[in-house]
């Protein structure tokens, strides 16, 4: 389980992961980790972190929503750093909110990740569909 002194290296890893080039957002360490707090302060919160020799390579920011008469488990946001990609941690932080949903009796897991993006293949390969009559809508 995640803990509120992993935010900072979190906000790390999730500013190298999403850079400017691919994702067209400008982070900082100190944005991307306030960025992230907002969700590690919700009440229905569930985050994990992938860690070796007591250094973060991953983490994964959940929150458990009820939706009509189940309750699902979102994830907001994943990241491992960019020179670790490819390597299980992924599916390591992904079968830890599984087994939690398993662990809670949730319906399921919700995410939405951009079509452009090699995060799609990921989670196909990892189980996860895309959701019929779903839409995403956008306003500016």
């Amino acid at each position: 389980m995640m803990r509120h002194s992993d935010l900072a290296q979190c906000g790390m890893i999730y500013a190298k992961a999403f850079p400017m080039e691919h994702w067209g957002i400008d982070w900082t360490t100190e944005r991307a980790a306030e960025y992230l707090l907002d969700f590690f302060e919700q009440k229905r919160f569930v985050g994990y972190v992938y860690e070796e020799n007591e250094t973060l390579l991953g983490c994964i920011f959940a929150l458990c929503r009820i939706s009509g008469s189940k309750e699902e488990l979102y994830i907001h946001e994943m990241a491992v750093l960019p020179e670790r990609q490819g390597q299980g941690i992924g599916k390591q932080l992904l079968d830890a909110v599984k087994g939690y949903c398993k662990e809670k009796g949730l319906a399921g897991i919700v995410l939405y990740t951009s079509k452009y993006a090699p995060a799609a293949r990921f989670y196909e390969n990892n189980g996860f569909q895309l959701s019929d009559g779903t839409i995403c809508m956008y306003c500016e």
